[in-house]
């Protein structure tokens, strides 16, 4: 594990009502070893330099709250709240996020999404480092030439967030900023959400990282 960067808090958005496959929860989904997604996710995540993560959790989804304590025990660097008005849309979880930045006072916040399983954890460790080093107010993976989850906000930009409203995360602010946005390439396959019956199938059939 490196060494955890003082004053950074990573969140994992996992308080999204799946309504995309059915009856299957998708954090729920196995891949081929039967590692839940939220796990292998999570599992990432907690690897990287974040001095803390947050799991943010919808309410009355038990199996999913219980997830987090098949870990191993990281002690007090690992977390999780219920998102109360998840039913909201994306923007609850992100307030709930950054609501808890502020508390803990973070200079900076790295939002990752439960269903992007393969973000691998040397990728997190770049998009810290690069906003740490560089103190930029936003530093974003390279999707399809365009900013993409995961990405690290700075502090002075929590009040913009603590505005977006609705079922959408903080894509507006990313463009407004524009090329105010660093970017780190990554490979698209990494950067992949699973969240159709379809895409489940696929993770189904994918073997745990090696290590």
């Amino acid at each position: 594990m490196v060494t955890e960067l003082a004053g950074t808090l990573a969140i994992v958005l996992a308080a999204g009502q799946s309504s995309r496959t059915g009856a299957q929860h998708k954090l729920l989904a196995p891949d081929a070893s039967g590692c839940p997604m939220l796990v292998r996710t999570l599992h990432n995540t907690l690897q990287s330099a974040a001095a803390h993560v947050l799991v943010l959790l919808p309410p009355n989804r038990p199996e999913l709250a219980a997830l987090p304590l098949a870990l191993p025990d990281y002690g007090t660097r690992l977390s999780t709240q219920t998102v109360a008005d998840a039913q909201k849309g994306l923007s609850a979880s992100l307030h709930t996020g950054v609501r808890a930045a502020l508390a803990m006072q973070a200079r900076s916040l790295l939002v990752c999404l439960g269903d992007m399983p393969l973000v691998p954890t040397h990728l997190l460790n770049a998009l810290l480092y690069e906003q740490h080093t560089t103190q930029a107010r936003v530093v974003a993976a390279q999707r399809h030439n365009k900013p993409g989850n995961p990405v690290v906000w700075s502090s002075r930009l929590f009040t913009a967030l603590l505005g977006v409203t609705g079922d959408q995360g903080g894509r507006q602010i990313l463009r407004d900023l524009g090329s105010d946005v660093r970017l780190l390439p990554a490979p698209a396959t990494l950067l992949e959400d699973f969240d159709t019956p379809d895409r489940l199938a696929a993770f189904a059939r994918m073997a745990p990282p090696p290590g």
